[in-house]
Parts: structure tokens; C-alpha cells; sequence
């Protein structure tokens, strides 16, 4: 709705609103309250008054807002007028420029052609000498620099080819000592497979004539020198075949100083690591014999009974004597020898628990072959002592070997490093020639100044070598090397 629309309805409803009033009054003052409506007459009037001008200022600020908006769009109309007249005449000076440059163009092209026909000319007649002579200066500086990086590497390969020649010949050396020790190692194995063979052919063609001579040794060994005397040439034979030797391996009845007078224990064994084992073997016989010989059952049963117990008593004594505290160092037990497998035998098959009871009295029963067995370990175990010295000196020579290989990586090292310098120089003068001598005689080439042959680029080295570590370089752990070896290497 227009502002004056507004202004005419407020009029009127003012106006209606004054008769309604007045309507008011005179009905009032009919009735009598003329006073009291011509208040409330009053106070409704001066409110429509109020609200009034309040409609009337509103009204006159939208009108002012107005008339502003107005000026703002007709300053804005007249500037783009005034642009469109300009871009009109800058439309009209272009037009003229280009139909003045269309003149002119064929005219300036002639000339830039003869210009260039006169510039070719001069610069084909400078061009041919200016690239011979440059291309042969190039040529003959990178020829000289070339030759020098080379005579130069030449000259160091050749002092580190003389270095690692003396670095690998003690290293060869060693390498052949290491061989030898492992041939003497598998050498002792292989003599070590062939002499237990030989024992186990041994023992049982000794077995095999153990039975034959059993029935004339039953006789003789009722006799007691004659049965101990057997005992301890059987106890000297199966040393023997163990592969034992006499003063080195072991001592036949050494004479022993204990608290009750001096004993004489019938083989005293040395142990790998100082230690000794005491072998008894004056076993009694008397009850086997015995039951070998009678025709009753039930009689040869009570003698093989009485030979159990004959055994177990000769153990109680034996463990009584505690020969391991004369032989210091000694295992706390004693080898109790039965001269024959038949001896051992029935005495187990008649007194089952014979083994533990030797083992509470600190005495362990031995047959021949048991102690065949027994010396056998013992046997190995001093070859293996001397294996473990080879072991040693295998590891010394190790660490020399390391020292000296980890020596030779250094050198190495440098090689590559030098190496490396070269190729990198090598590089450098390709790249060079590259980017600022070959790009621009090229253009020699493409300007039509030269009909030679194309110049063949030159080829840089990728190839670089290779990077040793020395550092955990054959697998060992640092520090297992000795600083003193490796010093001593270098």
C-alpha cells in the first residue's frame, strides 16, 4: 500500500473514530454522565492523535529512503552511459590501427626476409671454422684430462692389487693350517670307527674261546692265588682291548696309604680332567665253582645262592674301604670286576636287587663286557680332550684370520672409495661436456653450418662398486675376537 493511501485511511479512521466519539457524548451527557465521557473522550482522542504522527513520521522517512535509492540508480545509468561511449570510440581508433598495420605488413616481411638471407650468409662463413676449432680444443682437453684420471686410477689399482696379494697370502696360510687341523680331526674319528670295530671282532672271538677253556679254568680257579691271579689278567685284558695304555691310561696295583695300613686296589683308571676310578677285581668264586660242578639241582641252586651272597658281602667290604679318598680326585664309587659274564649273570638272576645294593654301598658290578663299555667312554673321553685341544687351536687361528680378513675390508674399503672418486670424475667431465660443450655445437649441425657426421654422445659410467661391511662380516659375534689378535693381525 502507498504511503498517501495510508495516510487517507489513518484520516478516516481518525474521523470515524471522532463521531464515534461524539456519538458517545451526546448519548452520555442524555443520560447524564457528561463528565466522565467527556474524559474518556479526551484521553481516547489525544491516543489517536499519538498514533497519528507516529503513522506521519513513518510515512515521511520511507518517502526520504526513497528518493535516495532514485539518485544512486541514476548516478550508476549515467557512468555506464559515459563507458559505452568510450569502449565505442576505442572500437573506432582500433579499426583504423588494423587497417593501417594490413598496409603495412607485406612490406616489413620483405624486409625481414632479405635480413635473414644477408645474417645466413656471414654466419656460415664464421660458423665452420668457429665449431673445427672449438670441437678439436674440446676433444684434445677431455683426451689430456681423461688420460690423467686414468693413469691415476691405473696407478692405485695396481698398489692395492700388491696390498691384497700380502693380505691374502697369510690369510691362505692360515686357511691351510685350518684344513690340516680338521684332516687330523677326521683322521682321528675315522681311526677312532675302525679301532671300535676291531674291539667289538675282538671281544667276541675272545668270548668264543672263553667258553672252550671255561671247564679247565673252573679247576685251576679253585685254587685262590690262581683265581686272583686270572682275575687280574682278565682285568688287564679288557683294559687292553678297551684300547688302553699302561702308565698312561691306567696303573696296575698302585700302592695306596689309608688309615689302617696301605691298600693296593688292583687298576686305578685316569680320567680326562685329572680325575681316577679304582677297578677291584678280587671277587670270590668259591660257591660258584662249586655249583658248577655238582650233579643236584637243588645243591647247584643253594651254591648259586651262596654266590649272590658271597658277592654282596665282597661289596659290603669293598665300600667300607672307600678307596676314592685315597685317589683324590676321585668319583665316591668303585668298579667291583667279576672276571666272566656267567659270574655276574647268576648272581643278578639270585639277588635282584644286587645293583641297588651297590649303589648305596657307592660300588657298581662290572662284567667284562659292562667294563669294556665302561673304559671305552673313558677312552673317547681322552680323545675328545685332544680334540678340544685342536678345537682351541682352530679358534685361535679363527681369530687371527678374522683379524686379518677384517684388515683387508678396510683396504677394500678404501679401493672402493678411490674407485669411486674416479667414476664420479669420469661423470662429472661427460656431464660437463653434456650440458655446455655438446648442446651447442649441436646447434652448429641444425643452423646448416656444418655437414659433417653426427657427434656420437659419450656414455657415463653406472656402475659403482659395491660397499663391504665389515661389521659382523663373516657371521661371528665381536666379542669373541680378541683385541690383542686383531692388533697383532694388523
Amino acid at each position: 500500500m502507498s504511503p498517501d493511501l495510508t495516510l487517507l485511511a489513518s484520516a478516516g479512521a481518525a474521523l470515524l473514530l471522532g463521531l464515534t466519539i461524539g456519538w458517545a457524548i451526546g448519548v452520555a451527557m442524555a443520560r447524564g454522565a457528561a463528565r466522565g465521557v467527556l474524559a474518556a473522550a479526551a484521553q481516547a482522542q489525544q491516543a489517536a492523535l499519538d498514533a497519528q504522527q507516529m503513522l506521519v513520521a513513518e510515512t515521511a522517512r520511507r518517502f526520504g529512503d526513497s528518493q535516495e535509492d532514485l539518485k544512486l540508480l541514476r548516478g550508476e545509468f549515467q557512468r555506464v552511459q559515459n563507458a559505452s561511449i568510450a569502449i565505442r570510440e576505442e572500437n573506432a581508433q582500433l579499426r583504423t590501427e588494423l587497417a593501417h598495420q594490413q598496409q603495412t605488413v607485406p612490406h616489413q616481411l620483405a624486409m625481414l626476409d632479405q635480413a635473414q638471407s644477408q645474417l645466413k650468409a656471414s654466419f656460415d662463413a664464421l660458423a665452420g671454422t668457429a665449431l673445427r676449432h672449438t670441437t678439436d680444443e674440446f676433444l684434445k682437453l677431455a683426451e689430456l684430462k681423461l688420460g690423467h684420471v686414468q693413469k691415476d686410477a691405473i696407478g692405485d689399482i695396481e698398489k692395492r692389487q700388491h696390498a691384497l696379494d700380502d693380505l691374502i697370502k697369510p690369510i691362505r696360510d692360515a686357511l691351510m693350517q685350518v684344513d690340516q687341523k680338521l684332516a687330523a680331526g677326521e683322521q682321528a674319528r675315522l681311526e677312532t670307527s675302525a679301532t671300535l670295530g676291531t674291539l667289538i671282532k675282538s671281544l667276541g672271538h675272545g668270548q668264543d674261546q672263553l667258553r672252550g677253556e671255561t671247564h679247565n679254568l673252573v679247576r685251576a680257579l679253585r685254587t685262590p692265588n690262581i683265581r686272583g691271579r686270572w682275575g687280574e689278567m682278565q682285568l688287564h685284558r679288557v683294559v687292553e682291548l678297551a684300547g688302553m695304555l699302561p702308565h698312561c691310561d691306567f696303573v696296575e696295583q698302585p700302592s695306596l696309604l689309608a688309615e689302617h695300613g696301605r691298600q693296593r686296589p688292583d687298576l686305578v683308571v685316569k680320567l680326562p680332567g685329572g680325575k681316577t676310578i679304582v677297578i677291584d677285581a678280587k671277587v670270590p668264586l668259591e660257591a660258584y665253582l662249586d655249583a658248577t660242578d655238582s650233579q643236584d639241582d637243588a645243591l647247584r641252586e643253594r651254591r648259586m645262592v651262596d654266590h649272590a651272597r658271597q658277592v654282596r658281602d665282597h661289596m659290603t667290604k669293598l665300600g667300607a674301604k672307600s678307596y676314592w679318598e685315597q685317589v683324590q680326585p676321585s668319583p665316591e664309587f668303585v668298579v667291583m670286576f667279576l672276571p666272566g659274564e656267567a659270574f655276574f649273570q647268576s648272581a643278578l638272576q639270585h639277588d635282584p636287587e644286587l645293583i641297588d645294593f651297590g649303589v648305596r654301598c657307592q660300588v657298581f658290578p662290572a662284567s667284562p663286557i659292562t667294563l669294556i663299555a665302561l673304559l671305552q667312554v673313558v677312552a673317547q673321553g681322552w680323545r675328545h680332550e685332544r680334540l678340544a685341544q685342536n678345537a682351541e687351536e682352530i679358534q685361535a687361528l679363527g681369530k687371527e684370520l678374522y683379524s686379518r680378513v677384517a684388515k683387508m675390508t678396510d683396504y677394500l674399503d678404501v679401493l672402493r672409495t678411490r674407485l669411486d672418486g674416479t667414476v664420479k670424475a669420469f661423470n662429472d667431465t661427460v656431464g660437463s661436456y653434456e650440458t655446455r660443450v655438446l648442446v651447442t655445437a649441436r646447434k652448429f649441425k641444425e643452423l646448416g653450418a656444418t655437414s659433417g657426421n653426427e657427434i656420437d654422445p659419450l656414455q657415463p659410467i653406472d656402475t659403482v662398486p659395491r660397499i663391504l661391511h665389515s661389521a659382523n662380516l663373516l657371521g661371528l659375534p665381536e666379542d669373541i675376537i680378541d683385541a690383542e689378535t686383531i692388533d697383532k693381525g694388523r
